[in-house]
C-alpha cells in the first residue's frame, strides 16, 4: 500500500485471508487514511449471510461506512435458500422466510 498508494481497496475475506487477516488490510488502510470496501460476490447466501454480518461490525469498530459490494447470491441456481433479500440496495433479512437447507443437502446430484 506503500508503493501503490492506492485510493481505495476492496476486500473478499475469502481471497484476503478470513475475517482476521481482511481486518489486518483494514488497520493498515486505516492508518494510511486508505478507503476500503468489503466484497461478496462469488459467495453462497451462507458465506453472504457471514460476510453481512462481519461487515456490519467492522464499520461500527472502525467507526466507517462505505458502501459495499454485498449481494444476495442470486447468481446461483443452486444455491442456499435464504432470507436474505435485497431492499433500497441493502442487504435484509426477512423472518418470515427461513433457512432452507436440507432442502438442498437432499436434493440427488445429477451430473
Amino acid at each position: 500500500m506503500d508503493f501503490i498508494k492506492p485510493q481505495s481497496i476492496i476486500l473478499k475475506p475469502s481471497i484476503n485471508g478470513g475475517f482476521f487477516g481482511s481486518e489486518e488490510w483494514i488497520l493498515e488502510a486505516t492508518k494510511r487514511k486508505i478507503k476500503w470496501y468489503i466484497s461478496s460476490s462469488l459467495e453462497s447466501n451462507i458465506g453472504i449471510n457471514a460476510i453481512a454480518q462481519w461487515t456490519f461490525i467492522m464499520q461500527k469498530k472502525y467507526k466507517k461506512f462505505n458502501v459495499h459490494g454485498l449481494n444476495t447470491g442470486i447468481l446461483y441456481v443452486n444455491n442456499w435458500i435464504s432470507p436474505l433479500e435485497i431492499k433500497n440496495g441493502s442487504i435484509w433479512y426477512n423472518p418470515s422466510i427461513k433457512w432452507k437447507i436440507k432442502m438442498l443437502l437432499n436434493k440427488k446430484n445429477v451430473d
